[in-house]
Parts: C-alpha cells; structure tokens; sequence
C-alpha cells in the first residue's frame, strides 16, 4: 500500500522530449520481492525448495554526458543489499549479500523497457557443512560465497520520479572451491519490484547511430596472473592471449596458460568476452594439453567465468572461476594483467 500510494503521489506519467537537460541529481532507489525455488545437486532432507529474497538499492541514472552513456541507452549502475530466506533455512541459513549492479535499457516507448541486470558481489552468513552438525549441506563448505545475480524485466515508467518492473531473476552461490564440498547453489524464480527517482528524470529514447562515436575494429595482446588459496594450499594460473574487439560489444580470443592446482598443467583456450564500458563479463573454453600426470577425477576440458575491469588503456583486474564439466567450480582467480591495442 506505501509503495502505491508513493507511485500515484509522485505526478503524471511523463514524456519529455529526449534532449531536455538532465536533472541535477541522477540518483534513485529501488526496492524489490522474488519468491523462487531453489536449484542444486545436494541431497537436501528438511522442508522445502521455497526461496524468497529481498534487495535494496542505491542507484545512479547516466545522463548522456559520456560516449559510453549513449552507447548502452542510457544505463544505470549502483549497488544492492540482498537478504534471503529458504524453505532448508536449517541447512542453508539466512544469508545476505552486498553487490554491484549494472542495468542495461533496451526502450520499446517512451514509458517502456525491457532491462537486463547483472549483479556481483560477496555473500555471507550462510549454515556451513558441517559433518556432524550440517552434514546434507554440500552445496556450500563455507558461511561466505561469491554472489551472481541476472534479470531480465520490463520496465514501466509511471512517472517522472518512479517505475515499476517485473520479470525472471535468477541467482547462484558459490565458494569457488575455496572450501569444500561446494556443489554450488542457486535460485530461479520472478521478481517484482519499484524505482524510485530523487529527483524528475527525462525518458531517453535511444541514441541515433549518427550520436554514437565511431567504433574501430582491434587487436590486443593481454597477458596476467591470478591466485586463491585452496583448501590450505594456493592455486595460481598465468594466461597470455590474442583478442579481437570486432564489434562495439564483444571480443573474441584465443591463447593459453598455465596452471598450478595440485599438478603443474598446460592448456589453450578461445572464448567469448562482452565489454560494458570499463567492465566486461567473459566465457572461456579450454582444454589441457600437458599435465604432470594424469588424474581421472579431473576432465582435461575446463571452462572459465568471470570479469574484467579495466583501470586504464592498459591495466586490468579480473575475478573468475575455473570449473570442470561446465558447472563444477575448480578455483577462483584473482588476478591482474595487461594489454596491448593496435588496429
């Protein structure tokens, strides 16, 4: 009842022609409702599948002042609480999160979006496995976790101050195999929630091709390391590799690296890398082509999920995970790297 009364007390709907000066404060609120199910390998025996979540956000609206704000539509970016309750709340826990959120706008009207939401941060407060007082709790070895959150809403701007969305959200955990057993764990479910501005906002319809800045083809030359303890021992890995950013939003890439978990090894890879301004979230697909010897427990073909963040032209970071048979996670990566562009 709050939040309708709010929406209806906040003016009529608006629309503004798209090159009104942006207001003075970009920022906004968001609350939101998922109930989901919760889907993981682990042999829960208490309750229910039920999850139900809720997240508070502090968020920023672009405004078209840089070349990136137009490119992606005008998006907005900020960061979330999550609190969560499970129907195994004996097994699981109630845990919270805190993340970083990235929202991407493709407008259909003035007054409609459809909006895809990447989230990812660091949650906590979990009922670790225990092997005699948590014993079914293989999904996560540990009370803390990696959290990854994606959505995919459409966005109803009732008025210039506040917006209502709706749609698919799903959510997964993990430790990264920093503490085992970690089966991982995840929640699919919809979600529900209201923006609300601080100040008036402009509708922005998307930017003309002849607004956007010109986008050349090029190569890079990226090479980093990255490391994480495991288990009471450390895993490294050292990459080098071959990029083409062939189109505004993506990058295709081959290379090789070198691991050190438990045995020395070598692979190649190529895969998949989607840039958002300074961000970027990657795919990678490898397979080992020497190992110090030879483990059945342990596929040659692996897989790599993460991020980049470029600090400049040149300097990098990245958080990913090295998994096995496409969701089986290895080790993380923290690392660091560097790259070199040329058309």
């Amino acid at each position: 009842m709050a939040i309708a009364v709010m929406i209806l007390a906040t003016g009529p709907a608006y629309a503004q022609p798209p090159d009104e000066s942006p207001p003075a404060n970009l920022w906004f609120l968001r609350a939101a409702y998922s109930p989901g199910v919760v889907l993981a390998a682990s042999e829960f025996v208490s309750d229910d599948n039920r999850a139900r979540a809720m997240t508070i956000e502090v968020g920023r609206q672009t405004d078209g002042t840089r070349d990136w704000h137009r490119v992606y539509n005008y998006p907005s970016y900020g960061v979330g609480f999550y609190a969560g309750r499970f129907g195994r709340q004996r097994e699981l826990g109630n845990p919270f999160a805190a993340y970083g959120f990235f929202s991407w706008p493709f407008p259909i009207s003035d007054r409609l979006h459809v909006t895809t939401d990447f989230g990812l941060g660091v949650t906590w407060h979990w009922n670790e496995f225990d092997p005699k007082t948590n014993p079914t709790n293989t999904a996560l070895g540990s009370d803390a976790a990696y959290h990854v959150d994606w959505g995919l809403y459409l966005r109803a701007l009732t008025s210039r101050r506040a917006s209502l969305y709706g749609g698919l959200n799903v959510t997964h955990w993990s430790n990264g195999g920093t503490r085992h057993p970690n089966l991982g764990l995840a929640t699919v479910g919809p979600k529900v929630g209201v923006r609300y501005n601080l100040a008036p906002q402009v509708a922005r319809r998307r930017a003309r091709p002849e607004d956007l800045p010109r986008f050349d083809p090029v190569w890079e030359f990226v090479a980093g390391g990255a490391g994480s303890p495991q288990d009471g021992a450390v895993a490294w890995n050292a990459t080098t590799g071959l990029q083409r950013h062939f189109y505004r939003f993506g990058k295709v890439a081959a290379g090789a690296d070198m691991t050190r978990h438990g045995q020395l090894a070598l692979g190649v890879y190529g895969g998949y890398e989607h840039v958002i301004a300074r961000f970027s979230v990657l795919a990678q697909f490898g397979r080992t082509v020497w190992r110090e010897f030879e483990d059945p427990d342990v596929p040659r073909f692996y897989q790599r999920y993460g991020s980049r963040f470029h600090f400049s032209d040149h300097l990098w970071s990245t958080f990913a995970v090295r998994t096995v048979k496409l969701r089986k996670a290895r080790f993380v990566e923290y690392g660091v790297g560097y790259r070199v562009r040329w058309h």
